[in-house]
């Protein structure tokens, strides 16, 4: 088992650092909303199961406390990961959506439950960092701090995972539900409420009964272009709800919204939605109402305390892994309309810039030997050159920028700084 192979925890860390390819995407699992209270088991490794959460937040770790307890990186190290690689290699419930998305070319990470969901700040986690961010039944409320930060990294070209549970699926007895969670995060946020175009419900039902075989509910998109239900990963003909919920569209608050899934039985309208997508600013969203597809049957079962279910390749067979997986392929993907002009750049390690993200003064450092003076261009996400007021220093083998970003508006910009035939280009975040 894992648990026998000892192995220095700084060279993990370090391996992982090293390994890491540069313009991976990179997808965070949050652990800090108490996703793994009561019976469930939402991460993608834990090799410690050592705390527990209560209404009013984790309250210590030690040997009375049986919950998963996930660390940043999965261990053994993703970089030996392979196609043959077992879904156990990992211990969670959601170690095989891991390995597929390692196994895709993506970078996994865990927010530990010390951790801080943040947006343009020095955390080294902080979610400017990452490209998706999925968050698996949440049993605690968002700060408006969270919120906030949440909302600007969709709105900045983030990608939001939302998976929801049942009415009464209160893990952590503090009266919040995911359902409810996630509703609040909507409805009670301080950037913009309603901005995605949808909400949940408050139900609990199942739908599909079958086998691996036959059965499942059949009510699903039947738009060739649809690429959540015809996708890269598979084609996805059925799905099972067991104890879940399902969703509203409300096209009047953002006309991007889409179903993909509805309730058996049901019409394809705006009701009774159990998958959505939707896009926000330069980012996208996705939601679904059930924990279960994602749940690989394994990880942390506390001596029997804990019960999973194998919904992610056990109830419709490869259907629910496809479907998944095609959401998450559709999150990863950049939006088409934020990068028009720009999607041919490659970044440049000859260009550095901090802070990043920024609502302010920002260096911008160039490396260049020649003897003429850099230039230095701000573009906008269609390629269009931006005024911004900026200082420029020649100092020997470097030019030294500094542009200040108060007066512009918060989204994704790109310096662009040429010396002769030598150019570099990197992202800018702003935020404010």
């Amino acid at each position: 088992m894992k648990k026998t192979i000892i192995v220095a925890s700084a060279f993990l860390f370090c391996n992982a650092l090293i390994s890491q390819t540069a313009g991976q995407k990179k997808i965070l699992f949050d652990n800090t909303h108490a996703e793994t209270a009561g019976s469930g088991d939402w991460c993608i490794d834990s090799d410690l199961q050592n705390m527990t959460w209560y209404a009013a937040g984790q309250t210590g770790s030690g040997g009375s406390y049986y919950h998963a307890n996930p660390q940043q990186y999965p261990t053994p190290t993703q970089t030996a990961v392979t196609a043959s690689t077992a879904e156990t290699y990992w211990e969670g419930a959601l170690s095989y959506i891991g390995i597929d998305c390692v196994n895709k070319g993506y970078w996994v990470e865990s927010l530990p439950y010390t951790g801080a969901i943040t947006y343009g700040a020095g955390n080294t986690q902080d979610l400017s960092h990452y490209d998706i961010f999925v968050v698996d039944e949440p049993n605690i409320r968002f700060t408006q701090a969270e919120i906030t930060a949440i909302t600007h990294f969709i709105a900045n070209g983030g990608s939001l995972f939302m998976i929801s549970d049942h009415t009464g699926s209160d893990r952590n007895n503090d009266g919040w539900d995911s359902p409810m969670i996630w509703n609040d995060f909507l409805t009670n946020n301080p950037v913009q409420n309603n901005a995605f175009g949808f909400k949940y419900e408050l139900q609990n039902f199942s739908d599909g009964n079958g086998t691996q075989t036959s059965g499942g509910n059949p009510n699903i998109s039947g738009v060739a272009t649809d690429s959540i239900i015809k996708g890269p990963f598979g084609n996805v003909s059925r799905v099972k709800w067991s104890n879940g919920t399902c969703m509203t569209m409300i096209p009047s608050q953002n006309a991007k919204v889409k179903g993909h899934v509805w309730k058996n039985g049901k019409g394809q309208t705006d009701t009774a939605v159990v998958c959505v997508t939707t896009q926000y600013g330069c980012g996208k969203v996705a939601a679904i109402g059930d924990s279960s597809p994602p749940d690989d049957g394994t990880g942390n079962t506390a001596g029997g305390q804990i019960s999973l279910y194998n919904g992610y390749t056990g109830d419709v067979g490869q259907n629910h892994r496809d479907w998944i997986m095609n959401m998450i392929i559709w999150l990863a993907a950049a939006e088409p309309a934020c990068t028009a002009g720009i999607n041919s750049i490659t970044e440049s390690n000859e260009l550095n810039m901090y802070p990043n993200p920024a609502n302010g003064k920002v260096e911008v450092n160039f490396i260049n030997n020649s003897e003429n003076s850099a230039v230095l261009s701000l573009l906008n996400l269609n390629g269009q050159i931006i005024n911004a007021a900026q200082t420029h220093q020649k100092s020997n083998d470097k030019d030294v920028f500094v542009i200040d970003t108060a007066p512009l508006t918060a989204g994704i910009y790109y310096c662009k700084v040429q010396a002769n035939d030598k150019m570099s280009i990197k992202k800018l975040v702003v935020i404010k």
